[in-house]
């Protein structure tokens, strides 16, 4: 059985991020993207320091990320002066970006990322399915599912954390199950829809509804 154990969402200004990732590290991380900041916050907020060396895999999606990240690229080398570094060709590839988090996350053995070309939707179906897949499998002892996207004016990141073993703090099972009506809409802020139910009087189960599931979705059911 899957278990969900963490769902939430972060928000940060310009100015608030640099002052959250010193907050969790209690030290500056000079010279990373945005994007490699979001990851580790998030992994930071949903993992426990026990569990951080744990075999774990993150599966995350964007859309406007790496689009600004490789604009911000060419326009250094189309209109500034100097020449871009090794660290700026790094943002623009989100897979490798995610994975820089890894020295401080010993247990990080995956990251992948899937682009995502509409803003208003998202596909945590996907991620949720093959989060549950390798599971199930035994590969990971625990997933992490996110999007993370920044504009100019803001960055965020919304998660689910995914684990194999109960904890003490888990939420709500996960199973694939045939998909009904009215299930919880595909979008970005999943993760805080899903908190509200659980913090909310309600219906025992809650399914998503993801127009690539064909008859499956994934339902989570409270504890």
């Amino acid at each position: 059985m899957i278990h969900l154990d963490a769902a939430f969402s972060q928000q940060f200004t310009p100015a608030e991020l640099p002052a959250a990732v010193r907050a969790a590290l209690g030290k500056p991380l000079r010279r990373a993207a945005v994007l490699t900041q979001l990851a580790l916050l998030g992994a930071f907020a949903a993992l426990p320091a026990e569990r951080r060396s744990l075999p774990t895999a993150l599966l995350w999606q964007s859309t406007s990320g790496p689009r600004l990240e490789t604009l911000t690229l060419l326009a250094e080398i189309g209109e500034g002066g100097g020449e871009p570094m090794p660290y700026d060709f790094l943002a623009t590839q989100p897979a490798l970006a995610a994975a820089q988090i890894q020295p401080l996350l010993p247990g990080l053995q995956a990251a992948s990322h899937v682009p995502l070309d509409n803003a208003k939707d998202a596909n945590w179906g996907l991620l949720l399915s093959l989060a549950m897949a390798w599971l199930n499998e035994g590969r990971y002892s625990q997933v992490l599912c996110a999007q993370l996207d920044h504009r100019s004016d803001l960055a965020s990141g919304h998660w689910l954390s995914l684990i194999r073993a109960p904890g003490t703090a888990s939420l709500a099972r996960l199973a694939m199950a045939a998909s009904e009506p009215s299930g919880l809409p595909d979008i970005p802020e999943l993760p805080a829809r899903i908190a509200h139910w659980l913090a909310s009087p309600g219906p025992s189960r809650r399914q998503l509804e993801s127009p690539a599931g064909r008859g499956q979705t994934v339902e989570f059911a409270r504890l």
